[in-house]
């Protein structure tokens, strides 16, 4: 192998994990009412279950676009996007409420630095790149 089956293998792993831990944070905030509760922290009906749902079904196509990134290239670039606008939400919400602040801003270092980590994986990958040469192509 060379150094960019190399880096792509490790792009691919590394979208799996991030698929995975999507998908694990996602349930947790699906149960994230009950858990609060436990904690007497404040409770937020709505947003836990639609959210829940999102992080989960956004690490599901995480996950497997790791599997075929040719195929499914945009699912890394809309969930790094994704992700990065809700670290703004999780830095307002750290400000905003005093009692969560550590689970928001543990939240937004890891919806900051994980898609930027894809981003440069994906760049030094040229698959981005690539795209742009098949649209020259047709």
């Amino acid at each position: 192998m060379n150094d960019q089956e190399d880096s792509t293998q490790f792009l691919q792993g590394f979208l799996k994990i991030s698929g995975i831990l999507e998908i694990f944070f996602g349930i947790v905030i699906i149960f994230i009412g009950r858990i609060m509760h436990q904690l007497n922290l404040p409770f937020l009906p709505f947003w836990h279950l639609s959210f829940g749902l999102s992080l989960a079904t956004m690490g599901i196509l995480l996950y497997f676009s790791g599997r075929d990134l040719q195929r499914y290239q945009i699912i890394p670039y809309i969930s790094c996007g994704y992700r990065l606008i809700l670290a703004g939400f999780q830095i307002y919400t750290a400000i905003t409420v005093v009692e969560i602040r550590i689970f928001m801003i543990l939240g937004a270092i890891f919806d900051i630095v994980s898609p930027l980590f894809i981003l440069y994986l994906l760049g030094k990958n040229n698959f981005l790149q690539n795209e742009q040469e098949k649209r020259k192509k047709k």
